[in-house]
């Protein structure tokens, strides 16, 4: 499954500045590049946490002890880590927008390249598809 690279990566990774034995959350997993940038510099000690609502995220999971792959929205981050006991945190990235592969997967209904429903959500099990909305909902909503 074909990921985008991430923009400004280098950029991003330093404005982290990342400590060994650091905590950290990438609350857009996606393809793992920004995830893989963080392992590379975390020590032993170090942790990473990432999230990703979107289940196709899952197939980048990165096999790293320092490494937990969260399937759940960043809105919900702060329980998350409280139930992990990774509170307080060094450092998160936030990777916002759609990806690539969102764009590039016609099933996903992201793209008007493909014929095929509009889908549009970032989890696509669950929620209302934009099809729907725009068949659906009124102007005034």
């Amino acid at each position: 499954m074909s990921y985008h690279e991430p923009v400004m990566l280098q950029e991003c990774i330093e404005g982290l500045n990342i400590q060994p034995d650091g905590v950290y959350v990438d609350v857009t997993f996606g393809g793992g590049g920004h995830s893989k940038a963080i392992l590379e510099r975390l020590g032993k000690q170090g942790v990473l946490l990432a999230f990703d609502q979107d289940q196709d995220a899952g197939v980048n999971r990165i096999n790293d002890s320092r490494f937990t792959l969260i399937n759940d929205n960043f809105r919900n981050m702060f329980e998350q880590l409280q139930k992990r006991n990774n509170i307080p945190v060094n450092g998160i990235l936030a990777d916002l927008g759609v990806s690539s592969h969102q764009f590039n997967e016609a099933a996903r209904g992201f793209s008007i390249r493909f014929e095929h429903e509009l889908d549009m959500r970032m989890d696509n099990s669950s929620g209302i598809t934009a099809l729907e909305i725009l068949n659906t909902y009124s102007e005034k909503n």
